[in-house]
């Protein structure tokens, strides 16, 4: 059953996200003790933003057009497209690189707010290698090699937070920022170089043709303003309350909002694990029949672990570490807990729009994506101004984020209604959300009790979600 395939794929994709992403967490506590200021950790989140915008543009969406034509062909049509695909990425990435470390000083500015510009060396290399090792393991989610895939990327994740806790607790006393970046330089690499056979393997020189190349760029174009639409949306609010805020308090403010925004971002790495899956499978199954089962699901599970996040964060934050006879996160880093519950809830939306990213990827309307997210881009950047201005800088980021991330949701479902046979259960929608909002004024309560009960409730929810889903498809049938 495809169906089974899909779960089955969702769930190997998620331990792997849900392990690496644990180890990572693990970076924030030991960050909240180790770094020497908070501001410190507003600059480590304004060099992961631009890491995260750089590797779209290193990119150029090739990564969604190499699955696009990857997935569901012969093996001699899957090493044109990956041949064609990687060699470009060679040389477009070699290029890009030497710009940012040719203009070293320039970007200092920009990225690093002043700091050391050579810096901007490794940070250059790091973006090239990443850009390709991407490549590397994209191969293993179109082969469906869902178990290798969350090899490497564990190994990645458990070497990057080894690398991190030597460099920032030993290696670079004088200046922890520098070992962050360094720990992210040499993982880089290792990872490059360990997975380079899956591209070794399939890559052949004989292969490269300008029409299979034109081909590739020609579904790539239209995605990547989509791709940096959302890297700007995502992580606006950041370089926003930089801007916006005094310098004196600028990254302080950010490293604060930044670890309310990591713990909310859990939320996202669910939303990863489905989505891992998720693309390959519409785009081998094309079954437009069972979308409302599958997003059924999804929203049942994320509106589980969103519960479970918002009722027991704070519970979680404040555990005292008995060896060290320390809290959990540093108590000084905890003024953006209250942001917790609206990130998370942007990742929910940000969930239904990737559900409803399968319309247009499969009408070739990938146009529509990027004409959305600029729209969701556009009021981000208003209601951040605005809110973080003439509200409140932590709240009014996070409330901007949600609004931003709703509306594009919105929006995507209404056009792709005209289009595509796609419809929520809005009976399912409406009982989690009523379980949700229970959940969030439940959040401040003292009683662990009353907040397990409420997540028993909602366990026992899941049949009614599995007779609902049956009795759609039988009226479908």
């Amino acid at each position: 059953m495809i169906n089974q395939s899909l779960g089955k794929e969702t769930f190997i994709y998620g331990i792997g996200r849900i392990i690496a992403s644990s180890l990572a967490f693990l970076l924030l506590p030991f960050y909240s003790h180790s770094l020497s200021s908070i501001s410190d950790y507003g600059l480590i989140q304004l060099i992961t933003a631009f890491f995260a915008f750089s590797n779209i543009i290193f990119l150029f969406a090739f990564d969604a057009s190499l699955m696009r034509y990857y997935a569901g062909e012969n093996s001699t049509n899957r090493r044109v497209y990956l041949s064609n695909t990687y060699f470009s990425l060679i040389i477009t990435s070699a290029v890009l690189a030497s710009v940012l470390i040719t203009f070293r000083d320039f970007f200092s500015v920009l990225i690093i707010s002043g700091n050391n510009p050579d810096w901007i060396i490794k940070i250059g290399f790091i973006l090239f290698f990443d850009s390709l090792r991407t490549i590397h393991l994209l191969i293993l989610r179109a082969e469906n090699k869902a178990y290798n895939f969350m090899l490497f990327q564990v190994t990645d994740i458990v070497l990057l937070a080894s690398l991190n806790i030597y460099f920032v607790g030993y290696g670079y006393e004088n200046n922890k920022v520098a070992g962050v970046i360094h720990a992210n330089f040499l993982s880089s690499i290792f990872i490059f170089l360990t997975s380079f056979p899956i591209i070794f393997n399939r890559f052949d020189f004989k292969s490269l043709s300008f029409v299979a190349w034109i081909k590739i760029k020609n579904f790539a174009m239209p995605l990547v303003p989509a791709g940096v639409f959302w890297i700007i949306l995502e992580y606006s609010d950041r370089k926003m309350l930089e801007f916006l805020m005094p310098a004196d308090t600028a990254l302080e403010t950010v490293g604060a909002y930044g670890v309310g925004h990591k713990l909310g971002a859990i939320m996202l790495l669910m939303v990863y694990s489905f989505n891992y899956a998720w693309r390959p499978y519409f785009l081998k199954s094309k079954n437009e029949g069972e979308f409302q089962k599958i997003s059924n699901y999804v929203f049942y599970f994320l509106g589980f672990f969103w519960m479970l996040l918002v009722l027991f964060v704070e519970n979680i934050t404040i555990i005292n570490i008995p060896i060290i006879n320390k809290p959990l996160i540093n108590i000084d880093y905890l003024t953006g807990l209250s942001i917790v519950p609206f990130i998370a809830l942007a990742y929910v939306f940000h969930a239904s729009f990737i559900l409803q990213e399968s319309g247009p990827f499969l009408k070739n309307r990938t146009q529509n994506i990027s004409i959305i997210r600029g729209f969701g881009v556009i009021l981000n950047l208003l209601l951040n101004y605005i809110l973080i201005t003439y509200y409140q800088p932590l709240l009014g980021a996070a409330i901007a984020t949600t609004i931003s991330y709703f509306v594009m949701s919105f929006v995507i479902y209404s056009w792709n209604k005209s289009f595509f046979n796609f419809q929520y259960d809005w009976k399912i929608v409406f009982i989690i959300t009523v379980f949700m909002a229970t959940s969030w004024l439940l959040s401040s309560h003292a009683l662990i009790s009353l907040k397990a009960t409420l997540l028993i409730l909602y366990i026992l929810l899941y049949p009614k979600i599995q007779n609902f889903s049956s009795n759609d498809l039988r009226k479908r049938k």
